[in-house]
């Protein structure tokens, strides 16, 4: 409980006592009054009984003395009844003063009615005194009337003595209970102030041991701490403090105001201005504390490279807390990790710059074509014109690497002098390059950059005393925003890059909605072709090869066809290409691989015997590590009746060493390798003839001219020759005439295959033709 509210409460306690003391005074003084008002009403009706006695008949003057005796004698019965006021007769009623006022009303009817029949007899009035024959008879009713009204009288007095006695009770009760309040608030009192006492020793105990704590704090604090009283003069400070706020500590004196420590200390050099005069930086520091209400937070720098932080606090009794901490290695750490972060930036721009750039060409690389198409394609319209350097890899090959960095920073040079403001040329690969033509460009004016970007790089470049000799494919694209995304648009220009390579090289196509068809064609085929694989639709194809002497069937090549369920059968070169961009070659051709053992092991059991068996396998396929085991296990026996057709360029150039072993691990097994498209590589023959084949197919495109040109027959007369050399047979592709095929007979092949003999069949029309037609028949029907 508080001071204040036990104030309060005592001076409850003595307002109850007061009123209780009022109270009984007031309430037992009335009870007297009462008493003093029955007696006389009694004093009266005893005299109104003696004038009755004294005057058996009534005179004139003895009624008139009757009636003043009846008239006070009502007087008193209606104080009894009027003096209180509402409240009080509501109290006096619960004190048990009912039968009290009940008595007094019944004496003032009483008295009324008495004093009625006196008058009424006096007035003559007969209707009142009825009954009322001779003066006697007045006389007995009168004093019956009085003697009532005794009765009442000495009938009310105890009552009054009841009614005292409980107001004495009430008084002594409530004045016991207030006075024991007191004695126990006065009980309360003491050990309040007890507590108090104790609590003000030990405050003071405990403000000494603060006092003492904090002067020990402040003299072991490695921050300045001062305090200012409420006029701004110095109490108390620690060495620390005099030490940051002035040049000479000692000059730092209790009873110092701050602003003649600050002046004395600018005065003496303390301080770091900066330009600014003394009295200006005094007066902007006082403001600066003032306008903060003397909360404020300061960073200053001092002489000497240093810097402080001050703090000022105002305390609830106007002293001020003013506390100085050395930040000088914050500061000076801060300081170098911005210039660390500011070189860290400057070398993260760098190596952005990098990054987005070709090392060699300085060209931006394909990060940053990339970034900058898939921005533009958002907002605008976009061409981009697609390179690809053609006969790039023979000056590699040639003239070394060197040579061709050079033709590559050519290229690059070239580009930079046939671009403007605006375009992004870039190289994104090895060889190939692509301009994103600035904003606005069209189709056409980026049809026009590549037919100039073209005729330049035609123009002959010399490295060292030798000509380098290549060209460009160009294929330009253009996108609209919200119709194609950046790896569509550089698909189509892809597309038309490839289109232009087909027609020729060195030409600039422009993608058009055929190449769009094809596109989707070929993603279509694309997204399609794992689940052909899994599904069976790719299927091996035969065709039949034939004795070049006698034409009888000596052979068959698997190839590969996709029955496709909407396209119908699709030629290996329509998903070939896409199977190598998907890793699947060598799943491809495990798959034609299987299908075809399966094949020719059902003719084998029906007494069909087909002379040799040539599957095209790719280097990925030959090379795997499960490859060797798997056609182990599929063909157990007659292993020389099956052959594995290599490409030229893939197994003198591509693989070397490690594909040479697997062959001659599959030859040890006692397969037959047969070199595919011989002739149409850039492999040397001593890199071909490396592998030891048992066959040489010459390609196609060698056969084609045959009949209209004599070099083509030396050409293979050539082949032919060195073949037997060697003691390896030769196989000609792609024969399609009579004259053909007798020519190559003549010449010396040994093996011919083409459509004049046959297409490619499925293998039931193959069964079917093998079960209907012997070898003879098949010759006399060729």
């Amino acid at each position: 409980m508080s001071l204040r509210q036990a104030l309060v409460f005592f001076a409850l306690i003595l307002a109850l006592q007061i009123g209780v003391s009022f109270l009984g005074y007031r309430y037992l003084t009335l009870a007297s009054e009462y008493r003093q008002r029955n007696l006389v009403h009694l004093n009266l009706v005893h005299e109104s009984l003696d004038v009755l006695n004294e005057n058996p008949v009534l005179g004139a003057q003895a009624a008139q003395q009757l009636h003043a005796l009846l008239e006070g004698a009502r007087a008193q019965a209606r104080w009894c009844l009027d003096n209180l006021s509402d409240f009080e007769r509501r109290a006096v009623l619960r004190l048990g003063a009912g039968p009290a006022f009940d008595i007094c009303q019944s004496a003032l009817n009483a008295t009324f009615q008495t004093d009625e029949l006196l008058l009424a007899t006096a007035r003559g009035d007969r209707l009142l005194v009825e009954g009322i024959e001779s003066p006697d008879d007045l006389n007995r009713e009168l004093t019956a009337g009085v003697e009532e009204l005794q009765h009442l009288s000495l009938s009310f007095r105890p009552y009054v003595d009841l009614i005292e006695e409980q107001l004495v009770r009430i008084v002594k009760t409530g004045t016991a209970v207030i006075s024991l309040c007191l004695v126990l608030f006065f009980v309360f009192l003491a050990r309040q102030m007890a507590r108090a006492w104790h609590l003000h020793m030990e405050q003071a105990r405990q403000l000494n041991r603060m006092s003492q704590r904090v002067t020990a704090a402040m003299e072991a604090s490695k921050d300045g701490f001062a305090i200012f009283d409420e006029e701004n003069r110095l109490v108390t400070c620690n060495d620390r403090y005099r030490e940051l706020s002035h040049v000479h500590p000692d000059k730092v004196v209790p009873g110092m105001t701050l602003t003649e420590i600050l002046a004395d200390a600018v005065e003496s050099g303390h301080y770091l201005l900066r330009g600014v005069s003394a009295k200006d930086y005094i007066q902007n520091y006082n403001q600066r504390i003032v306008n903060h209400g003397f909360c404020t937070e300061t960073q200053l720098e001092l002489a000497g490279d240093r810097h402080i932080v001050s703090r000022v606090n105002e305390t609830d009794f106007g002293d001020k807390v003013v506390t100085r901490i050395c930040i000088t290695d914050l500061v000076r750490n801060e300081r170098e990790q911005r210039r660390a972060a500011q070189a860290l930036k400057e070398t993260k721009d760098r190596l952005e710059l990098q990054s987005l750039s070709d090392p060699l060409t300085h060209l931006p690389n394909r990060r940053r074509l990339d970034r900058e198409l898939s921005r533009r394609l958002q907002t605008e319209p976009v061409a981009l014109v697609r390179i690809d350097l053609d006969r790039f890899k023979k000056i590699n090959d040639i003239l070394g690497h060197e040579a061709g960095d050079y033709v590559l920073c050519h290229v690059a040079d070239v580009l930079r002098a046939h671009t403007k403001a605006g375009d992004v040329p870039a190289r994104v690969g090895g060889d190939e390059f692509v301009v994103l033509c600035r904003s606005g460009t069209t189709l056409e004016q980026a049809q026009t950059l590549a037919t100039r970007v073209l005729q330049a790089v035609l123009e002959p470049v010399v490295w060292g005393n030798k000509r380098c000799n290549f060209g460009a494919s160009f294929g330009v694209a253009h996108g609209v925003p919200g119709e194609i995304t950046a790896s569509e648009l550089l698909s189509n220009a892809d597309a038309a890059l490839y289109r232009a390579k087909a027609s020729g090289r060195g030409a600039v196509e422009v993608f058009t909605s055929e190449m769009r068809a094809e596109v989707l064609e070929e993603r279509a085929l694309s997204d399609r072709l794992p689940y052909a694989i899994e599904a069976g639709e790719i299927t091996p194809y035969y065709h039949t090869q034939h004795d070049a002497l006698t034409w009888h069937l000596a052979g068959v090549e698997v190839l590969a066809r996709w029955e496709h369920p909407d396209r119908g059968v699709l030629p290996p070169d329509r998903f070939l290409g896409i199977a190598k961009q998907l890793g699947l070659e060598a799943e491809l051709d495990g798959c034609i691989f299987d299908r075809a053992v399966a094949d020719m092991r059902s003719l084998r059991a029906e007494g069909i015997l087909v002379p040799r068996v040539a599957f095209n396998v790719s280097a990925a396929r030959i090379m795997q590590p499960s490859f060797i085991e798997t056609v182990r296990a599929r063909i157990p026996d007659q292993r020389e009746s099956y052959a594995f057709e290599i490409l030229e360029s893939i197994s003198c150039e591509d693989e070397g060493e490690a594909l040479i072993f697997c062959i001659d691990a599959l030859k040890d097994l006692g397969f037959q390798i047969d070199v595919d498209d011989f002739g149409s590589g850039h492999a040397s023959i001593n890199g071909v003839l490396n592998i030891e084949p048992d066959a040489l197919k010459i390609d196609r495109n060698i056969i084609f001219p045959l009949g209209k040109s004599e070099r083509a027959e030396r050409m293979v007369a050539s082949v032919v020759d060195l073949a037997h050399t060697l003691d390896v047979k030769i196989i000609a592709e792609g024969v399609d005439t009579i004259e053909k095929a007798k020519t190559l007979g003549a010449i010396g092949c040994d093996i011919l295959q083409g459509f004049y003999f046959s297409k490619p069949r499925s293998f039931a029309e193959l069964k079917k033709n093998l079960e209907r037609l012997d070898l003879g028949d098949q010759v006399s029907n060729l």
